[in-house]
């Protein structure tokens, strides 16, 4: 049974009694607690490493984020799983396209703003509000939800601790629109086959997202997608203030 638990879907899961997990319970900390230690002791080795380890450390990372994505489309195959509800079409997913892109073409200059304006807030969300609760923590489904994010947590604050990503105010306002861009035909892959992705059409019982919900009248909609627009400009810039005292910060102590 442990084993048949392991690979099942949520609805699967639920249908035999099963639970999941709340979050920042016990299950969700330790979680937390792994994948913490994790990305820390990856940014300390980045750091460390010289400039062509690094290239091979961003390779490596860029490939295994797609193999891992890749194997989670093949698991939902051979479980029967709703492939629909799994595609690789959230704004995580998305954070999968552009740290390969950014791993082969570390020069870029625009992937540096949207990896840490709109990807890594993404991926520190998901972590902190996963949505995988519905599965057993254990399992499959919210291995992949956990590793994932946290991988591409890493190699963003990896990437930006070493240097080699550089933030301006105007990041903001070019990964905004990169954003806006996106969801255009993702608002209409929802609107046609009655998905979710990106949370376009529902807060799918996320605090920040369900506040927003309620705010702009609680029937979704235009009003609801203006609400998730100015969300997003207030995290770009809350990101973009931490950055900025993060940087400063580091000058202030090499000064002292």
């Amino acid at each position: 049974m442990k084993q048949n638990i392991f690979w099942m879907d949520k609805d699967a899961y639920n249908a035999i009694g099963g639970t999941g997990f709340s979050c920042f319970s016990l299950p969700h900390l330790l979680w937390l607690a792994v994948l913490l230690t994790g990305i820390l002791l990856f940014v300390f080795l980045y750091r460390r490493a010289k400039n062509g380890r690094r290239k091979d450390i961003r390779k490596a990372v860029a490939l295994f984020l797609i193999l891992f994505e890749i194997a989670k489309q093949c698991i939902v195959g051979l479980t029967g799983t709703s492939a629909a509800t799994h595609l690789p079409l959230h704004i995580c997913s998305f954070a999968e396209y552009a740290i390969l892109i950014d791993a082969l073409w570390p020069e870029n200059r625009f992937l540096g703003s949207l990896l840490c304006y709109a990807f890594l807030p993404s991926a520190f969300m998901a972590l902190l509000f996963p949505t995988a609760t519905a599965y057993h923590p254990l399992s499959f489904f919210a291995i992949h939800h956990f590793i994932l994010h946290a991988g591409i947590t890493a190699y963003i604050i990896a990437r930006y601790s070493s240097g080699e990503i550089r933030n301006n105010y105007k990041g903001i306002w070019t990964t905004f629109l990169a954003i806006a861009v996106l969801i255009l035909p993702i608002y209409y892959i929802d609107a046609v086959f009655d998905e979710n992705f990106v949370f376009l059409m529902d807060h799918g019982d996320n605090p920040a997202l369900k506040f927003i919900w309620d705010l702009s009248g609680g029937s979704g909609g235009i009003a609801y997608i203006i609400g998730l627009g100015v969300l997003v400009l207030i995290v770009f810039h809350i990101t973009y203030g931490i950055f900025a005292a993060a940087e400063k910060l580091g000058k202030h102590t090499l000064r002292h």
